[in-house]
């Protein structure tokens, strides 16, 4: 008999001196279909790894800590949407850990699939899609209290680029508190140009649970104005290039 599968949630990736005043977790890719478990040291894995070691140093000084996640399995797998009661589950786990305290979701592809998902869970103010698996017709009353950021790669041939921008188009069609960045040049591993990626995280992180009351207008300021009058569509797409946020 084989046993069953269960997520996990990894140790802080550094110690975060002193208390913890909010934290981010990260959560990888996958595929479409498998029950599989994740491979430790597969690429999803190791790529929001890399991020979060990247991260977690500065995050860490400011009282924000830093954790990885495993799914149970490497698949969405249709209407059983595996992922998402993993990212629950987490956060369950880290209330158990840190309290009451404000969390950032954000999750590469499939992962940001299931944070976007797992938007409405306890404690979460801010949710970060990394080149995210949105396919039509998702769910959008999650959202409701939280702010969204969705960021996609020109170069994805994986996800679609133009699906997260639908997403969010009808997101903040639907009153949400959205905004969508653009890395031209970038493809869907985030290898390219991946200290612009880890900037990312940083700023929107540092927006959500650290800069959190000079918000929105902070958050417009540090996102680059990514939400707003732009376009007949009522949202601005947001390139950042060489290090700077412009549009």
């Amino acid at each position: 008999m084989s046993r069953e599968l269960e997520p996990r949630l990894d140790p802080p990736i550094r110690p975060v001196p002193g208390t913890v005043a909010g934290v981010v977790l990260l959560a990888h890719g996958g595929k479409e279909h498998s029950h599989r478990p994740p491979r430790a040291r597969g690429g999803p894995v190791q790529r929001v790894r890399m991020i979060a070691r990247a991260v977690a140093p500065r995050l860490g000084g400011v009282g924000v800590a830093v954790h990885t996640m495993h799914f149970r399995y490497q698949g969405w797998n249709d209407d059983e949407r595996a992922p998402v009661p993993d990212v629950r589950w987490a956060v369950e786990q880290l209330g158990k850990r840190y309290g009451d305290v404000p969390l950032v979701l954000a999750g590469h592809s499939l992962g940001g699939r299931a944070v976007v998902n797992a938007a409405d869970a306890p404690g979460v103010v801010g949710v970060l899609g990394l080149a995210p698996w949105l396919p039509p017709h998702e769910p959008t009353t999650q959202l409701t209290g939280r702010r969204l950021l969705l960021a996609h790669g020109t170069r994805d041939r994986v996800t679609s680029p133009r699906s997260s921008f639908e997403y969010a188009v009808r997101a903040r069609a639907e009153g949400h508190d959205v905004a969508r960045i653009v890395l031209p040049g970038s493809g869907h591993t985030m290898l390219a140009r991946a200290r612009d990626w880890n900037r990312l995280v940083l700023a929107f992180t540092h927006t959500c649970l650290v800069d959190a009351d000079a918000a929105p207008p902070r958050y417009a300021d540090v996102i680059g104005g990514a939400f707003g009058a732009g376009g007949a569509d009522g949202l601005q797409r947001v390139l950042i290039s060489d290090g700077r946020v412009r549009t």
